[in-house]
């Protein structure tokens, strides 16, 4: 076992995970990674609310947006089906709580915010160019 008297570098965590799993009688060289398709397989039976959601709601959406009603009708339930497709999600994600759900849609934003700004400096290039040789261009003395 190890100790926490200061002088040792610390627990030794994979020693310890490693000696439980042997006195649980679970064989360490018989673990392997599961195949691709096992991992695929398993992520499509997590996810088959989310999938669910999407299969039924994106066609009546479509059917929606297509019928030609005023935007005073379709938009408040186009707003509901999407709802429908964010519950699909939060219960394929196992419905995790408030500080969860929080702390990834955080994450998310701040993604989306990298990514937006990146792509947004990316093509104001041009204009960045123009600026920069309109200003030079002023700013330069004349020569006569």
């Amino acid at each position: 076992m190890t100790n926490n008297d200061g002088k040792s570098p610390g627990i030794d965590w994979d020693g310890e995970l490693t000696a439980l799993m042997e006195s649980s009688g679970i064989d360490l060289s018989a673990l392997t990674q599961p195949s691709r398709i096992r991992r695929v397989g398993r992520w499509i039976v997590r996810a088959r609310a989310a999938i669910g959601a999407v299969a039924v709601t994106v066609p009546t959406m479509w059917l929606v947006d297509a019928s030609g009603a005023p935007a005073a009708a379709t938009v408040p339930l186009t707003v509901w089906l999407a709802g429908w497709i964010g519950y699909g999600i939060w219960v394929s994600a196992a419905r995790p709580d408030t500080a969860t759900l929080a702390h990834h849609l955080g994450d998310l934003g701040a993604a989306t915010y990298r990514a937006a700004s990146r792509q947004v400096f990316e093509q104001s290039r041009p204009a960045r160019v123009l600026w920069r040789a309109w200003r030079s261009a002023r700013s330069a003395p004349a020569t006569a």
